[in-house]
Parts: structure tokens; sequence; C-alpha cells
């Protein structure tokens, strides 16, 4: 039974997905208004019992009377309210528990136990300042109750506190329990907000290579017709028979291309969610990148060697993801370090170390083993050399070498 989502009405409290979650796994029965009518049900009939059957009325009480019958079957049905307010039903037992006692008649065990109920589900399902409220409520309903007794009695006050202690421990640990199973249902929630991102991440990044793949199949096959049809077109009068071939291997390239365009297509058909016009990161932006790892809280040192020259657009991006890459893991893995980027341009190749005097990074934990598998595959696009791992000094270390000779015609 969870009185979050049932004590709404009052404005204090507001559903969680656990009352949700609850409602759908127990059976209605298990709600909060069905098990506030029964308990209220019980109660008023265990107080009617008790007063059909208790013995003569102990000196300094009055006898037993209509009045006392009605506070008895008035505190019981004080439990309906838990489902509206557990408070409001705690106000209304300790209200009644205190006029038995103030009429002169001997208090029912059964109106005890209605405050006790009420307390417990105040502490466990209330928000934390009714809970507060109650503790106040009950402490001075027990002082009235006690003051109004005929005869006094430090044994009789000591073990009504323990018995409410104990009820009030229990009821803090479920609340305390609840909270936490709040708070990692709240943490799973993210989590899975995490991997549903991600996924959406990975297909796009799917699509983008496979628009890439899509680019450079039907690339190579213009290629071989625009170079066939040359062919054909000059010895069609003179050599026929290998015009025929050229022809053979037009249609053959076509039929290819076409394949590949209907096969992908199916795939880059439907839209992405969101559409992103911003002119793709290079070199140039390895300053601002930086920026943003020193505001994370990672110092970088950025050192610029050589000439710079502007580079083909797919070998600008694929440098600054190296960086990127690098300077991410470092932040995530390495700790309290600092980290020095140092770029130069050769004559024939662009050289990338990234450098950090953390506690290093492994591949298990460089992006959960994807990250260096990422780098290497950008590298090995190019021919190019990588070589990550620990330091001997300490720290980690992603050296990469990218050979400008072939940057125009990556594999």
């Amino acid at each position: 039974m969870d009185y979050t989502a049932a004590v709404e009405p009052t404005g204090d409290i507001t559903p969680v997905p656990a009352a949700a979650a609850a409602r759908g796994r127990w059976p209605r029965v298990l709600d909060a208004v069905p098990v506030s009518v029964f308990l209220a049900l019980v109660f008023t009939a265990a107080g009617l019992v008790e007063l059909l059957t208790r013995s003569s009325v102990p000196a300094g009480y009055h006898d037993d009377s209509t009045t006392l019958i009605v506070l008895t079957v008035a505190s019981g049905l004080s439990l309906a309210a838990m489902w509206w307010s557990p408070l409001a039903s705690l106000i209304g037992a300790v209200a009644l528990l205190a006029a038995q006692t103030l009429a002169g008649y001997e208090f029912t065990a059964a109106a005890v136990g209605v405050v006790i109920v009420a307390s417990f589900a105040t502490v466990a399902f209330d928000s934390v300042r009714r809970a507060i409220a109650a503790g106040f409520i009950v402490a001075a309903g027990l002082v009235v109750v006690l003051v109004a007794l005929p005869s006094f009695s430090w044994k009789t006050a000591l073990a009504t506190w323990v018995s409410l202690s104990v009820v009030w421990v229990v009821a803090v640990v479920i609340r305390v329990y609840r909270g936490s199973i709040e708070r990692a249902e709240r943490r799973a929630a993210l989590f899975a907000a995490d991997r549903e991102a991600r996924a959406r991440e990975a297909v796009v990044e799917e699509r983008a290579r496979l628009a890439r793949e899509l680019h450079d199949s039907v690339g190579h096959a213009l290629n071989v017709v625009v170079l066939h049809a040359g062919a054909a077109q000059r010895m069609v009068d003179t050599k026929p028979g290998l015009a025929r071939e050229a022809l053979e291997s037009i249609e053959t390239a076509g039929r290819q291309a076409l394949e590949d365009i209907e096969r992908m297509l199916g795939i880059l058909r439907a839209p992405n969610d969101e559409t992103s016009y911003d002119k793709a990161p290079g070199m140039s932006q390895l300053g601002t990148l930086c920026g943003q790892v020193r505001e994370a809280g990672l110092p970088v040192d950025l050192t610029v060697v050589g000439d710079v020259r502007p580079l083909p657009a797919s070998l600008d991006l694929t440098a600054y993801r190296l960086v990127q890459e690098a300077l991410t893991n470092t932040l995530k893995h390495a700790g309290k370090t600092r980290a020095s980027v140092r770029v130069e341009y050769g004559g024939d190749a662009l050289a990338i170390e990234v450098l950090d005097d953390g506690r290093g990074v492994t591949p298990a934990t460089a992006g959960g083993g994807r990250g260096l598998v990422g780098m290497r595959e950008r590298v090995a696009t190019f021919r190019g050399e990588l070589v990550a791992g620990p330091r001997a000094e300490g720290g980690f270390a992603v050296r990469a070498r990218l050979p400008l000779a072939v940057a125009d015609g990556p594999r």
C-alpha cells in the first residue's frame, strides 16, 4: 500500500512511479481506500467486542455507557480517512482517545490501537512535515491522557512510550526503504534514458556510415561507367567487340550501383529526429575544445608545431575527434591530473600526441572498451599509426600519425 499517491488530494504529496507500478502489480484490494475501510471496520468491531466482554470498571472510572460506545465507534471509523490523509486520521484518533479519558471512562485498547496504526501510516507514508507534526500531536495527546488518568503510573507511561517508539522506528525504517527504492527507480529511469540516447546516436552514426558507403559505391560505379563509356565511344567503329565488352561492364556496374542504392535507401529513407546543419568541427577548433575541457576541470596545454595549413575535410575531422576522444577519456578516468596536447604539421604527416600524468586509462575503461577501438578505426582509415597505452613515468599517452599523402583518398 503506497500512501504517497493516496494522499494526493491534500496537495502536499505527489504520486511517484512506484505507486503506479504497485497498482499494476498488486490487486485492487490492497489499494489505500479498501485497506483504510477494512482497518476502520476491524478496529470498530474490536472496540465493540471489548466493551461487551470486559468485566467491571476499575475504581475511579465511570461505568460504560452509550457515550463511550459512540466514542469507540468514532475512534475506529477515523481510520477510514487514512486513504485521504493519515495525519487527519491520526488527529481524530488522538482526540477521541483523549475524549474517552477526559470524560472519565476507561479508554479501550482498540482506541489505543487506532492511534498506533494512524501514527505508523503517517510516519511511513505521509510527507516529512506531517510526520514531524504527528510526533508533537501524539506526544500532546499522550500527556493529556496520562494526566487525566485517575491514578498516574510511570510504569504505564513508560510502557506506552516504548510501544509508540517501536512503532515509529519501524515506520521510519519503512520510510527510508521506500525512499531508497524511489531513488533507485529514478536512477534506473535516467540510465534507461541514457541508453536510449546512446542507441539513437548509434543509429545516426550508422546511417552516416551507410551514407558514406553509398557515396563511395555509387561514385566508384559512376567512374567505371564514365571510363568504359569513353572507351566504347572511341572503339565502336574500329573494334566493336571491345566496345561491346565495355558496354557489358557499364551494365554490370550500373546494376551493382542500383542494388547498393536499393539496399541502403531502406535504412536512409527514415528522417533523423534532429538534423544539424552546423559545420563539422576541425583542427581550427582545438583551442575551443581545450577551453571546454579546462572548464570541466582538466588543465590542458595546447602546443602546435609547424606551419598550420588547411587539411582535407575528412582528415581534419578525424584528427579533431582523436584529440577529443583522448581528452574525454582523460577527463573521465585519469582523476586529478594535467594533460597536454601537441600537434605537429610535418611535410608528409600530421602527428598528434595527447599525454596526461593521472592514474592511467586501460582499453577496458577508455570509453567502455570502444574509445580506443574507435580511434584505431579512424586512424586505419587513413593508413595511419596509433600508439596508446600507459606511460612509464605514470599517466597515459595517445600518439597518432596521419599521412597527408593519402588524406584525399581514405580506404
